[in-house]
């Protein structure tokens, strides 16, 4: 077995590597395996229509207008657009459905009884909370595009130089985290559209937390007190340095805000707001405590690995990243005994498993990457030499005899654990679909992860039929997640069930002209898999190694950012024959308790998370 370059030379550092590749997965393969078009527009329903479905809906009235005898200047509800039914219903929608995954709104916001005091004092928060609440229902799509639109208004208002208050900050941060559906028909393959709108508006809390002085609560003094306003900034600060953190590693971009102090540490105190109520029983203070200071270790992570490509390289091929490798290891296990034990709902608890996994593979995948890139170096050397010269033997011919065997396993095993709490822990309509966008695109990554070790032969037979099971259900879940065929979920599993299609025989597979574009400078090494016409993997041939006659394959040539080259690979080995629904079918010799959903395991109401073992977590 040989690896198709185009595989092993793409560096998986974030979800926006993943999304880049998958972007032109259905795009360029051609037929029956195309995606089906756009709709013209999501909003399909007449607001009266959508309305009687929910059963809200009645015509605006003046008294629509007017709460407990008090005026409520808000510009939908005064135009007829909304009505006191609606917004009432949306900001409970919002409280039980989104705010636990991410407590930043004010409290009091969430009060219908404030409303009159909040549109008037704090329009861009309300607004805000009304469009995420309505962004995953058809019944309310309507109401979406008319906040939306007020959004978008105020949100111009703003950058024109409107003044902004900590509020604004709060409402920005939160779009971030659940971006607002394009009204409008957008191309049909998704290449991160969401995660660029996430950034636009993560870059816009930071400004205007910069301009408004809240950076400052992140240095604690003396003569700080315990008032309402500070606490509030201080809250909204650190969800501008968790967001910015989360969003740049996830695209690969640089950090724009300070974190906290280098003397202060931010604990579940300092967060009065989230402290448990009689309205919620969780200790939305200790989980934002917890996601905290794994976002800490997300940063510390960049910085140290993924700071620069050249230092990337140097780390490659120096060595000194099994230290630092070694070191984050260990402050996730510190991590884990920390907050293992923590006691929660579970949709909280399967976030915090989900963002620790994906923490996890971020940082493993690092000496993954850096043993193909060692391997393609001897490659070169050996061509170099001539044609007599021994080639180096094919890199996963045995994985424990790799110096970096342990971290491969880890991150093999992280993508696996990710997916299986994914698909037997998360109810994909009842959950998923209100978690925030990083989620979603955790799960992305991770099945991407998998096909490229899945290419590059680090899996064997005997694991490689559970793991497609796993993709199977994961495809499933996305697809039942979403709320129509366009949403994130759904565009994007389409394409990991494009891209996990079996890759056609080698000799059936199309070879790249040499005069082909510059972004590829050698011939393919492709994947292979037995000729006879069964779903089931064959067991890679181990004692392959390299042709030193061949072209040196060149691991670095081109980037998952660069769209077309990974487009030809996914079209050379997707887009000969068969179609999206002749996606392989699992062989079930081999069994995966994990990879399976089954309503009977879902955790029940509040879990201890007591144990986590290298291969996954113990519910």
């Amino acid at each position: 077995m040989t690896v198709d370059e185009r595989v092993a030379s793409t560096d998986l550092q974030n979800p926006a590597d993943a999304l880049e590749f998958l972007a032109n997965v259905a795009e360029r393969d051609a037929g029956p395996n195309q995606l089906p078009p756009m709709q013209t527009s999501i909003y399909g329903s007449t607001p009266q229509h959508a309305a009687m479905g929910s059963g809200i809906y009645h015509a605006p009235t003046p008294q629509d207008r007017s709460n407990s005898g008090n005026v409520i200047d808000f510009a939908p509800l005064n135009k007829g657009q909304l009505t006191l039914d609606v917004i009432r219903t949306l900001l409970v929608r919002y409280e039980e459905k989104y705010h636990p995954f991410f407590p930043l709104a004010n409290p009091l916001a969430l009060d219908i009884q404030n409303l009159p005091t909040v549109a008037a004092n704090e329009p861009h928060l309300l607004t805000a909370i009304l469009t995420v609440a309505s962004k995953d229902d058809k019944d309310w799509w309507q109401w979406h595009e008319t906040c939306s639109a007020h959004m978008m208004q105020l949100i111009a208002e703003l950058v024109y130089g409107a003044e902004g208050t900590v509020e604004a900050v709060e409402a920005m941060l939160i779009l971030a985290e659940w971006v607002p559906r394009r009204p409008h028909s957008s191309p049909a393959v998704g290449r991160g559209e969401e995660d660029q709108a996430a950034w636009m508006y993560t870059g816009t809390a930071i400004r205007l937390g910069y301009l408004l002085g809240i950076d400052r609560t992140g240095f604690r003094t003396e003569a700080d007190g315990q008032s309402l306003e500070l606490n509030r900034k201080r809250l909204a600060w650190a969800a501008c340095y968790m967001s910015d953190r989360q969003i740049s590693v996830r695209i690969g971009k640089a950090f724009w805000s300070r974190g906290p102090g280098p003397m202060t540490a931010l604990r579940a105190q300092d967060f009065p707001s989230l402290q448990p109520t009689l309205n919620h029983h969780d200790d939305f203070a200790a989980i934002f405590q917890a996601n905290l200071e794994l976002t800490q270790l997300f940063s510390n992570a960049h910085d140290v690995l993924y700071a620069t490509k050249s230092r990337s390289n140097q780390l490659n091929f120096g060595g000194e990243y099994v230290k630092y490798i070694d070191d984050f290891r260990t402050a996730l296990r510190s991590w884990q005994s920390s907050w293992g034990v923590f006691t929660c709902s579970p949709a909280l608890k399967a976030s915090l498993v989900l963002s620790y996994e994906y923490l996890r593979l971020y940082i493993n995948a690092f000496a993954y990457q850096a043993t193909l890139n060692r391997l393609v170096a001897q490659v070169q050397t050996a061509q170099a030499s001539g044609p007599t010269a021994k080639s180096p033997a094919y890199p996963f011919a045995d994985i424990a005899a790799t110096p970096d065997a342990r971290f491969i396993y880890d991150a093999i095993d992280a993508a696996k654990s990710l997916l299986s709490t994914f698909n037997s822990f998360v109810d994909p309509v009842e959950t998923f679909r209100f978690m925030p966008l990083r989620y979603y695109l955790y799960v992305i990554y991770s099945a991407c992860f998998l096909y490229k070790a899945r290419s590059t032969g680090v899996m064997g037979g005997d694991t490689r039929g559970s793991v497609k099971r796993m993709i199977t259900d994961t495809v499933d879940k996305l697809q039942r997640a979403s709320a129509c065929t366009n949403d994130v979920g759904d565009r994007y599993s389409r394409l990991i069930r494009l891209l996990w299609r079996k890759p056609p025989a080698r000799d059936s597979m199309p070879q790249q002209s040499t005069t082909d574009a510059p972004r590829s400078h050698a011939s393919n090494l492709h994947p292979t898999t037995s000729h006879e016409n069964t779903s089931n993997m064959q067991p890679m041939d181990q004692t392959n190694m390299y042709d030193p006659g061949s072209q040196p394959p060149s691991i670095n040539t081109f980037s998952w950012l660069d769209l077309p080259a990974v487009g030809d690979f996914a079209t050379q080995n997707n887009g000969l024959t068969g179609s999206m629904d002749g996606f392989d079918r699992f062989d079930d010799s081999s069994t995966d308790g994990l990879s399976n959903f089954d309503p009977s395991m879902m955790m029940p109401q509040h879990i201890a998370w007591n144990n986590m073992s290298p291969s996954g977590i113990i519910f």
